[in-house]
């Protein structure tokens, strides 16, 4: 009976060094929620497709797609949807602050197994909300001769003020 006890015992500290504070929190991967307005934009990561937006997608917490082995740290994101401007944003890693317990709990195996699977960060932003806008727009319309033109344009504050344009009777 006293041994059952001593091997629980054993088998308890040895499941606390061999895993890491953040490898048990939440592990190497994490969910990126994608959406975009309007809805149906596609999602590429790192050139790759990904689906269409709303749309999860569960990425390695250390930076790179599995199989890359650059020193990359972070995702290049790029949502587009034909006649509109692409939407592009970096998903960038953080250290986590589950990788701190393992000062108390997981000591250097914990350091070591939370450094080596990626689970010592966290990947931020954790949600991708792209309002797609459209490029300008120029209309052009004929009525008695004369020619109308509309044009959006985007101000920039250091533009400096020279005219005001003023609607004809």
């Amino acid at each position: 009976m006293k041994t059952s006890w001593i091997n629980s015992f054993l088998a308890l500290i040895l499941t606390t060094l061999v895993t890491g504070c953040a490898s048990i929190v939440h592990g190497p991967n994490q969910a990126i929620d994608f959406s975009s307005q309007p809805h149906g934009a596609t999602i590429t990561i790192d050139g790759k497709e990904f689906g269409r937006t709303p749309k999860a997608i569960v990425l390695r917490r250390i930076g790179r797609m599995k199989g890359d082995f650059t020193g990359k740290t972070e995702y290049a994101v790029k949502i587009e949807m034909e006649g509109f401007y692409p939407y592009e944003v970096k998903i960038k890693r953080e250290m986590d602050g589950w990788f701190l317990g393992n000062i108390i709990f997981g000591g250097i195996i914990g350091i070591i197994v939370d450094a080596s699977n990626g689970s010592m960060y966290k990947l931020t932003p954790d949600q991708v909300i792209s309002q797609m806008g459209r490029p300008t727009v120029m209309n052009t319309t004929e009525l008695d001769d004369k020619i109308y033109i509309a044009v959006t344009l985007n101000v920039d504050p250091s533009w400096e003020k020279i005219s005001t344009l003023e609607k004809v009777q």
